[in-house]
């Protein structure tokens, strides 16, 4: 006679097994709306995507990978534009003979002064390919998932040999003096620790030095401060995003104080559109000049008696 399943004992197997836990609750699972798993737990989303094994229109996390299919044209960079504490050029050379590729590198500074650029460059530079992740990234709202996401970010650099490169670094290394849980600390020493043992370069940026955790700054072995372009960095920048035709006054290039690389990037852009990529010397101060206006900077006047 065939044997008969014991229907207690079925019961109490699916009782202790949560991936038939998940597929009870959520009934038909095929048609689970993929908008939905955000709102699920770290642990219930793994075992639906484990089970479904990534299809049935249900997303998952979107991996970068370091190199496409098609060869990236080369990046090209004007280190003359560049206002900084340390010579971008010869570092750059320097590190290309290095032998040694485990450090770190912070990069902060103005807003729009090319710092995520640079990494880029010196990822090229170095042969190596690059793993770009922002706070977005990594950030996640359930307790424990943005630790994971650390650790599967400098896993990924380790196994691919990759530059790893993370925005925003102030977002989850902030100063834990401010903390006011625990657990708001723990993605700061999940990523100082990662950092300690990393075998590859790793570079981050942030607009915001102050508000990273000083116990982090000794996990680089560089710390580059950008500021500012002066007179030389603006001329090199109207050099090359405008062509070498085009120059300043004096007098202009002396109102033109709080500019960053970026700005270029907007004006020429603005240009090209409104102006149909008509450039004078006039119009080229003049959007300039627009762009360092809308920074809005306070800047300090002598008191009065």
């Amino acid at each position: 006679m065939p044997k008969t399943k014991n229907p207690k004992t079925t019961k109490e197997t699916n009782k202790d097994n949560p991936e038939q836990h998940v597929k009870i609750i959520l009934g038909g699972i095929d048609e689970l709306d993929p908008r939905m798993l955000e709102f699920l737990p770290p642990q219930l989303r793994e075992i639906i995507q484990k089970d479904l094994g990534g299809g049935n229109g249900i997303p998952q996390t979107p991996q970068e990978t370091p190199e496409d299919d098609e060869p990236k044209p080369k990046l090209k960079f004007d280190f003359g534009m560049i206002n900084c504490n340390m010579d971008l050029k010869d570092l750059t050379e320097k590190l290309k003979n290095s032998e040694q590729k485990n450090y770190g590198i912070l990069l902060y500074g103005e807003s729009g002064s090319g710092k995520s650029y640079f990494g880029q460059y010196l990822a090229q530079e170095l042969g190596m390919p690059i793993i770009k992740k922002r706070a977005s990234d990594l950030i996640d709202k359930w307790v424990g998932s943005t630790e994971k996401n650390i650790q599967a970010a400098f896993k990924e650099a380790k196994q691919k040999k990759a530059v790893l490169l993370f925005d925003e670094a102030d977002s989850f290394l902030f100063d834990r003096k401010y903390a006011q849980r625990d657990f708001e600390c723990a993605s700061t020493n999940e990523l100082l620790t990662q950092m300690e043992n990393h075998p590859y370069p790793f570079i981050m940026t942030t607009n915001l030095k102050s508000k990273i955790d000083n116990a982090s700054l000794r996990r680089f072995l560089f710390k580059i401060k950008y500021t500012y372009m002066e007179e030389k960095n603006v001329v090199a920048g109207i050099k090359t995003y405008f062509g070498k035709n085009y120059k300043l006054t004096k007098e202009q290039l002396k109102e033109l104080k709080y500019l960053c690389a970026g700005d270029f990037t907007i004006a020429k852009r603005k240009m090209d559109v409104l102006e149909n990529g008509k450039y004078t010397n006039e119009k080229i101060y003049e959007y300039l000049l627009a762009e360092q206006n809308e920074k809005e900077i306070k800047t300090s006047s002598p008191l009065e008696f």
